[in-house]
């Protein structure tokens, strides 16, 4: 008897490696029809072929290396936002700045490599932080949600920073999860640094893992780094962009491309300060939430506590594209590698089909080409929708969780 169950797992696994080759091969398929071609025509530094639907001055990595040019050459990139929209934190010019010494064209190419790079370390570091028999597939499953994914061709075209950002953002998380939590904050800091909106994500590693001393290696690693920067960035380029460029700059509700849930309040007409109401309430509440969940005896009935603290980061991740009035399509390629680790587990585990379909819907939506004109990003709110959908078929998770698993694990 004993022999058969071996020979069982044993059929098992090589009938998962069989998938696995098969759906790598249809990524690779999918790749070299369509993201290659992309790069080749496009890379996001010409507009003479039929992709460029922008216009070079709109590409964000265009702005990003001129900006990186005026701060070299002593001036002031937030003086005038008009000509050019250059909105990040100060310290995000000396990263930027190492782009310029490059022309444009390859500079635009580096940029590819750079965020490529970061997003495949990122991939191999949770895949190795997983046991090994999740380990292949969800490699397959990242790589075919990458290539797969709306938004990321959407960012594939324009060049922003996000799935750079995501793959920071994750490798913190896969630091915390591997105890290395001094680590964890640093990269998570530096994240929060090129851009403000991860710092969202401290409901995740401080409220819901109810660690203070994460808080504490935030801070003091963000007080480092900026006091290091002040070496090469005038303290007045900082106090400019807190005092005048801040407070602007997450109260943009009329962006046409949202993905945001704040953007339908501001349609049905309520007042800047009440949407920032809603904004601040809405973390709040999610932080309550997520404090009360990790002592919730309901969630002691099932699932191990790595299980539940990688579905309470993806749903952060979800709220923070929820409530962030700027979430437009590409800021959407954070899920990829959240999306991917909560779907595996799902696989592996004894999950009812039902929710298993949801899932895959939601997934589906945020996932998908929102608009007849294929790279138009002026779009309709299914990655909204979606994110609506999955973060309330999370929140079951912790509130009903026997209505999900077929077998409820102790």
């Amino acid at each position: 008897m004993l022999n058969r169950v071996v020979e069982f797992d044993a059929l098992v696994t090589i009938e998962w490696r069989k998938w696995n080759i098969l759906m790598l091969s249809i990524c690779l398929l999918i790749a070299w029809n369509y993201t290659v071609p992309l790069a080749v025509l496009h890379p996001v530094s010409t507009r003479l072929v039929p992709w460029a639907l922008y216009g070079l001055d709109s590409i964000d990595f265009n702005v990003y290396y001129r900006a990186a040019q005026v701060w070299l050459s002593r001036g002031n990139p937030y003086a005038n936002l008009s000509q050019l929209s250059f909105e990040y934190p100060p310290l995000s010019l000396p990263f930027f700045a190492l782009f310029t010494y490059f022309g444009f064209q390859l500079a635009s190419q580096l940029w590819v490599l750079a965020y490529f790079s970061m997003f495949a370390v990122a991939l191999l570091a949770l895949g190795f932080a997983l046991k090994k028999d999740k380990r292949p597939a969800f490699v397959t499953i990242a790589a075919l949600l990458l290539i797969t994914s709306y938004p990321f061709l959407i960012m594939y075209q324009l060049g922003p920073i996000d799935l750079f950002l995501a793959s920071l953002t994750v490798l913190s998380f896969v630091a915390e999860r591997l105890r290395h939590r001094s680590l964890s904050a640093v990269i998570l800091s530096i994240a929060a640094l090129l851009k403000g909106t991860p710092v969202f994500l401290l409901i995740y590693f401080v409220v819901f893992r109810r660690d203070l001393r994460y808080l504490a290696w935030f801070l003091l690693s963000t007080i480092g780094i900026v006091g290091i920067s002040l070496i090469i960035i005038p303290v007045q380029l900082y106090w400019y962009w807190v005092a005048d460029l801040l407070p602007r700059l997450y109260v943009e509700y009329s962006l046409e491309s949202s993905q945001s849930l704040v953007r339908l309040f501001y349609l049905a007409g309520f007042s800047k300060p009440a949407l920032e109401g809603i904004s601040i309430a809405g973390f709040g509440l999610f932080a309550i939430f997520a404090f009360y969940v990790n002592s919730n005896r309901w969630t002691d009935a099932f699932g191990e506590k790595t299980f539940r603290a990688d579905v309470m980061f993806l749903m952060n991740g979800l709220i923070m594209l929820l409530l962030s009035p700027r979430s437009t399509v590409y800021p959407y390629v954070w899920v990829i590698l959240p999306l991917a680790l909560f779907l595996i587990n799902l696989l592996m585990d004894h999950v009812k089909i039902q929710y298993f379909t949801w899932v895959c819907l939601t997934a589906v939506l945020m996932n998908s080409a929102l608009s007849p004109n294929f790279l138009y990003y002026r779009t309709l709110p299914l990655a909204l929708i979606g994110n609506l959908m999955l973060t309330m078929s999370l929140i079951l998770i912790y509130v009903h969780p026997t209505t999900i698993f077929r077998i409820v694990r102790r």
